[in-house]
């Protein structure tokens, strides 16, 4: 039994290393160290992400809610981008924690991207098997995907786009194992599992067309379900309803509780993540966007590049290669059941709906699908970038080109020859049609030898393709033969699309710029105007007041729309400016200055420091909008008044007149915690230049019998306190009620099925 056991895991697991592999290979440069991923997302975003959760972890902060280094003050782990409970990042984070050089986090955070890519050929290959029973079909599909000029395009550069995207195949494996199989609750359990998996990933926008994608894989399923039992027979559906109708029913009714549990598991286990993302997220600048600006996407022209990479923009994300696209065309012939499965496929209409559908959306305005999708359908109104669709189109591409592979040996040679013959015909009319009326126009990214060098070696991959298939009869060296052509291909047009020539290293060198920066540091915060990437502050400890991630506070953001510059820098606590501007708007000491290929980057330190913590006696009750234009008015002294929004007043006893300013020391001991420490002190309100979000609650340090103190939102977007008179030491601390509940769910529901499945198990060796 034993030896039965390992076999099944050999044979399950040794595709995964052939996928492995196969990616190693794809990136070798990178993994070799000679390279690395192009300047971007990548290195400029994500990479600081990590390094600043890993100098978390090694804090013994195994939960970093604050970020200090980017947007004045910024909820990190609510920022889903941030992905600090995704499994899988976390666990390579863990097992490289004791490397700390920014250079080792780039490698190993490549290295997982190389294993995202080998996982999402993997679960295709699992889906794929499961659906045909082929191993050429499996290994067709799970490589074209893998390899595919959507993965391995820009998503590798925004790894949040990657970590989820991979998880769509195998979530539709593991529903067809529970469809076919409703009583095995494990199945059932792997689903919520799995597609909480990509939730937790970080990219919302994925995440909302791999749902998609499954729900409607879902009720695909149960409509074949709902076929298979009106196919049982007349006898037996009269049988069923003469002496079986509540049977009937109880089946059906269990199947509904099956689903319905699948769906509160999915949510439970993403609650820790999910409920700090809602709270962040309704007062973000993405809480209200409007058409305009989410509804771009491909051109029409793009789709030449399903045929010809490269040949109007850098990546080619619908190109699965010209032998991947030709058997995706070939699935149509295929008619037969689902592999050791009570279900049947007709031609595989659904990944074919599947393909037609994310095509046209990938258009968005430029189509007639998006528009509706926008009005209609749930969170399709809330991204930009529609031509992210593309990854559904990939992957029902991919599926289809395995389906393709079994209907092969079934077709007869005159269909072979007549597809082949059509194949090269396509290829060169194509290619002369784009070079006439686009290429010729100067409507092509590459020069005219480039172009002509992909025209022709595109028709000699057509040309090999149609040498396979016009040969008599069928053998498996020429799958074989196909599917290493098709591999090569996705090779040739892809292999070199995300690498840079320099080694992490160097990669990781910081500019003379951020090193004059870190120079420069003297408490206050940095004015970066475009000068260096954004996330630069988490790699030197540099609290900036701007950042690169799409979430931002809707109310913070405001002040950099029109806002004197020096009123923001006042607020901000700003002491060091990087900018274009040999002059400022106030008194600074030019400290350096970086001439450039195209103008001069000067860093200058302001001649007066500008507060991080004040106290004001008085305050006004305001809404947002005018307090924008109060803040921004030279004539408002920010010294003496603060604003409330209404519903936020402090205390009246708190305000008690006085001219005398206290002596304030603001320390940060841990990103999410400020020490102040208040003498001379008159009382007042305390305005401290940190992001107001809800969870911020101000602490004693010691036992104190003085009534807890009130966060409020001040100055539209800062903290404020109002205080007492005399010495006083608080820390404030945040801490969102929504992750202590977000816990409290999740942790339940982990719970709550380790006991289920103990329970099953005690059970059953019982039995």
């Amino acid at each position: 039994m034993q030896l039965q056991t390992r076999i099944r895991l050999s044979i399950f697991y040794s595709p995964l290393v052939v996928y492995v592999f196969a990616a190693a290979f794809f990136y070798a440069p990178i993994l070799l160290g000679l390279a690395t991923f192009p300047d971007g997302d990548f290195t400029h975003h994500f990479l600081p992400f990590s390094l600043f959760q890993q100098s978390e972890w090694l804090a013994g902060r195994w939960l970093p809610v604050w970020n200090p280094y980017t947007y004045g003050g910024h909820p990190f782990l609510a920022d889903i981008q941030a992905a600090v409970f995704y499994p899988v990042g976390d666990l390579l984070l863990l097992l490289t924690l004791p490397f700390t050089a920014p250079a080792a986090r780039l490698y190993f955070l490549q290295v997982e991207a190389v294993l995202h890519i080998a996982l999402a050929g993997f679960f295709t290959h699992l889906l794929v098997q499961r659906l045909t029973g082929n191993r050429q079909a499996a290994f067709t599909a799970g490589a074209f995907f893998a390899l595919s000029g959507y993965l391995t395009g820009y998503p590798p550069l925004q790894l949040a786009i990657l970590r989820t995207a991979i998880w769509l195949p195998l979530i539709c494996w593991l529903l067809l194992r529970a469809f076919d199989e409703p009583t095995r609750w494990r199945w059932w359990v792997g689903v919520a599992a799995a597609w909480a998996t990509a939730f937790l990933a970080g990219h919302p926008q994925t995440f909302l067309h791999l749902s998609y994608a499954v729900v409607g894989w879902m009720g695909w399923l149960f409509w074949q379900k709902f076929l298979t039992q009106r196919r049982r027979g007349a006898e037996a559906q009269r049988g069923e309803l003469a002496g079986g109708r509540w049977q009937f029913a109880i089946r059906n009714s269990q199947f509904a509780i099956r689903i319905v549990t699948l769906f509160l598991l999915t949510l439970a286990f993403s609650a820790v993540q999910l409920l700090p993302s809602l709270e962040f997220t309704r007062l973000s600048v993405r809480a209200s966007v409007d058409y305009a600006y989410v509804s771009g996407g491909f051109p029409a022209q793009d789709l030449w590049q399903m045929l010809f990479p490269g040949i109007l923009t850098q990546f080619s994300p619908l190109f699965i290669g010209l032998p991947g696209l030709f058997l995706a065309l070939l699935s149509f012939t295929y008619i037969r059941p689902i592999h050791n499965s009570q279900f049947t496929i007709h031609n595989s209409l659904f990944f074919f709906l599947l393909v037609v559908l994310a095509l046209l959306l990938s258009l968005g305005n430029n189509g007639f699908l998006y528009p509706l999708f926008y009005r209609f359908a749930p969170g399709w109104n809330l991204f930009r970038g529609q031509e992210r669709t593309a990854y559904l189109v990939a992957f029902g591409l991919s599926v289809l080109a395995g389906y393709g592979m079994v209907a092969l040996p079934g077709l007869s040679q005159r269909l072979r020859r007549l597809a082949a013959g059509g194949l090269v015909i396509v290829v060169a009319v194509g290619g002369l049609l784009f070079g006439l009326f686009w290429q010729r126009n100067g409507g092509g990214a590459l020069p005219n030898r480039e172009f002509l060098g992909v025209a022709l070696f595109t028709l000699l991959v057509a040309l090999a393709t149609a040498w396979l298939f016009w040969q008599k009869g069928w053998g498996s060296w020429r799958e074989w033969a196909l599917i290493g052509l098709g591999v090569a291909v996705l090779f040739w047009a892809n292999g070199g699309t995300n690498v840079d020539a320099f080694g992490p290293a160097r990669k990781t060198l910081l500019s003379p710029e951020v090193a004059a920066v870190q120079t420069a540091l003297n408490g206050g915060r940095v004015y970066n105007e475009y000068r260096v990437y954004e996330d630069y502050g988490m790699s030197i400890a540099a609290e900036d007041v701007w950042g690169s991630s799409p979430l931002r506070l809707a109310r913070y953001a405001a002040l950099f729309d029109n806002f004197p510059l020096d009123r923001m820098w006042r607020l901000l606590g700003v002491d060091t400016v990087l900018t274009w501007r040999r002059e400022l708007p106030v008194a600074s000491e030019l400290l350096a200055e970086f001439p450039q290929a195209t103008d001069t980057t000067f860093l200058h330190r302001l001649a007066e420091a500008n507060p991080r913590a004040w106290l004001v006696q008085d305050w006004q009750t305001i809404d947002d909008v005018t307090a924008i234009s109060l803040l921004a008015d030279h004539t408002f002294d920010l010294d003496k008044t603060a604003l409330l929004p209404p519903g936020m007043t402090p205390p009246p006893d708190t305000i008690i007149p006085s001219s005398h300013r206290p002596a304030i020391q603001y320390i940060r001991p841990a990103p999410n915690r400020l020490h102040i420490t208040l003498s001379n002190n008159p009382g007042g309100l305390l305005v401290l230049s940190e992001n107001w979000l809800p969870g911020w609650r101000a602490e004693y340090p010691i036992s104190n019998p003085q009534s807890p103190i009130p966060v409020l939102r001040a100055n539209l977007t800062q903290l404020a306190l109002p205080i007492p008179a005399g010495a006083l030491t608080l820390e404030l601390v945040y801490w969102p009620d929504s992750l202590t509940w977000g816990l409290v769910i999740t942790a339940s529901a982990l719970l709550l099925v380790f006991v289920a499945f103990l329970y099953r198990r005690r059970r059953g060796n019982r039995d």
